[in-house]
């Protein structure tokens, strides 16, 4: 039931948005916008789309607000069918619209700026002012204990059955929320209700919602400070460093998982203090530096048995920071990781 009543909510969330972008595309182009029936079922309305005498028929994907992490995702979902859909957003940030544009994806925001180029349409309107909503989850699910708990979730779903003082060790929050956590993760309908053997459901939307909410919620409270390596040297002979204390995540992260990937970033976590890590590794302190420090929250147990290298930071969270990157190549090796680390586990 309480399932149910989330899913009514976000529809009406869908409704909403929709409308307004209707009607302001309707005051601005004089054009008209029209639902018509269902006919993909991967959509989340159907419309018609009519400006003078010539119209369109697009599937849409409605958004709140377009993120860097959405745009992979999108522009694989629209790629085999590209001017059939149609992204309509309440805010889309002005370097985002170019990647869109860029990649041929029809736009829409809810003010009336898009871009829209299909056989018989090609309208582009960019000059309505648009504040960012940045509307996030109030849930304990969407908050950083929680997506503690879901990155432990996510990267071994064998923690579903495991003693809640366990799962609170691996995940380095309070043992109080696991409970809590768990039920809310049932409730939304990613978990099955079944108390035997339980599974979790609709992994792939799970997985990206904690990626959006990784770079907005967690990421941020996890920053130790922006680095660079003392010599130059450092940089092309990183493998050579001693990992001793902490884990390697992004571009090196990746690198070592799938060894295709030439690091120019480097992402460190670790559970040492700031002042223990530059001495160990040899970096300075640089706000425009290409090396960025994190605290190491989760238990080095969780890692045992997991078939990644001991230096590797959680594969979702190199995942997640491969996809908010904008070259395709860190896309396809985030598809790779993705796939073979984080199903399956």
């Amino acid at each position: 039931m309480i399932h149910e009543q989330s899913n009514l909510m976000n529809m009406i969330k869908e409704d909403t948005l929709l409308k307004e972008t209707i009607s302001n595309f309707s005051k601005i182009t004089g054009g008209k916008i029209r639902r018509t029936l269902p006919a993909n079922a991967f959509a989340d309305a159907n419309i018609e789309m009519t400006l003078g005498n010539q119209s369109h028929i697009f599937f849409i994907e409605t958004k709140n607000e377009i993120r860097q992490t959405h745009i992979p995702n999108i522009i694989e979902k629209f790629s085999r069918e590209q001017n059939k859909w149609l992204l309509v957003a309440k805010y889309i940030p002005g370097p985002q619209k170019e990647r869109l544009k860029a990649a041929s994806i029809n736009y829409l925001e809810a003010a009336g700026n898009c871009y829209i180029n299909v056989e018989n349409l090609f309208i582009y309107i960019n000059d309505k002012e648009v504040t960012p909503s940045r509307q996030t989850d109030t849930s304990k699910l969407w908050s950083a204990p929680g997506l503690k708990f879901l990155s432990i979730m996510l990267s071994q779903s064998i923690h579903l059955n495991a003693p809640y003082r366990q799962i609170a060790k691996a995940a380095g929050i309070a043992l109080g929320n696991i409970g809590p956590l768990q039920e809310e993760l049932k409730q939304e309908g990613y978990i099955q209700s079944s108390d035997q053997s339980p599974q979790l459901l609709n992994k792939e939307k799970l997985i990206q919602r904690w990626v959006e909410l990784f770079h907005v919620v967690l990421k941020p409270k996890l920053t130790k400070g922006r680095f660079r390596f003392m010599r130059e040297q450092q940089q092309k002979n990183w493998k050579d460093i001693p990992v001793n204390g902490f884990k390697w995540g992004g571009e090196p992260g990746a690198d070592l998982l799938e060894n295709y990937l030439e690091p120019q970033t480097f992402a460190i976590y670790t559970s040492k203090t700031t002042n223990e890590i530059v001495k160990q590794i040899k970096i300075i302190p640089d706000p425009e530096g290409n090396i960025e420090v994190y605290e190491q929250y989760w238990d080095e147990a969780l890692l045992k048995d997991y078939s990644i290298p001991e230096e590797v930071a959680l594969p979702l969270i190199v995942y997640a920071e491969l996809m908010a990157g904008t070259d395709s190549r860190s896309w396809e090796i985030a598809a790779r990781i993705k796939n073979k680390y984080l199903y399956g586990k």
